[in-house]
């Protein structure tokens, strides 16, 4: 029932904000599951992949693809050259870049959304900014657990001049597949990753989180839910970094 509830929390904070998955999965293995916050930033990566991929199916019709997949590109890339280094990695080094990730990402989604008379169709199709992006994730995703879309979501918005809705949804496609790269990519350098009964009510927590999701933003305003967005993020942050710390 752990798992199941673990999951319920996850697949909404995701789907509601197209970030935040990580941040909630790893305090919540941590506490619940008695996981070190090594094991727990393995383990919450699949709980990124399941939730962002089963919350992408139902939004995306505001997916930008082509930006999408330069990132998730670039961060398999990097995911595949930071991966030997994370066991030599110092657990407060970890708690310390995802504490600093956290808190851009907080002030970011909070942020005013900068005007410019730039060509924002330029902007948004911007090679290497995506391949840039998608490098950070990699090595982000990596040494942390993070699905990286505490990175994303404040990018899309800030730089690349995506709406709320656009941001969340590339953000979800790009996190669901990097997720699952850095995944197999630590596997396969034998990082240990157990697959049981435990981890199906994860998954299916997931599934039932997506469908409650569906029907409570049904005939809200665009505004009112990206106000519940700022809210339900920075109470994540908040939560997330006092339990690591």
């Amino acid at each position: 029932m752990i798992y199941l509830f673990c999951g319920i929390i996850i697949g909404s904070v995701m789907g509601l904000t197209g970030a935040g998955g990580a941040l909630v999965a790893i305090p919540l293995f941590i506490q619940f599951l008695g996981m070190d916050l090594k094991e727990a930033s393995v383990y919450s990566l699949l709980a990124v992949v399941v939730a962002s991929i089963l919350n992408y199916v139902s939004q995306r019709k505001a997916t930008q693809y082509r930006t999408g997949f330069f990132i998730v590109t670039a961060s398999a890339l990097g995911s595949f050259l930071m991966a030997p280094f994370k066991e030599n990695l110092p657990t407060i080094y970890i708690a310390i870049i995802l504490s600093s990730v956290s808190l851009y990402a907080l002030y970011s989604v909070w942020k005013p959304v900068r005007k410019s008379s730039e060509d924002h169709a330029t902007v948004k199709n911007n090679l290497y900014l995506a391949l840039t992006v998608g490098l950070i994730l990699g090595a982000l995703t990596t040494f942390t657990g993070l699905g990286g879309g505490v990175l994303m979501l404040p990018l899309f918005l800030t730089f690349f001049y995506y709406s709320q809705s656009q941001a969340v949804a590339t953000s979800l496609f790009a996190v669901g597949l990097s997720s699952l790269a850095s995944l197999l990519v630590q596997v396969s350098h034998g990082t240990r990753f157990e697959v049981g009964m435990d981890l199906f009510f994860l998954v299916l927590g997931i599934l039932v989180s997506v469908f409650i999701l569906k029907q409570l933003l049904t005939g809200l305003s665009e505004q009112t839910v990206a106000r519940t967005r700022q809210i339900i993020f920075t109470i994540v942050v908040v939560l997330a970094m006092v339990k690591i710390f």
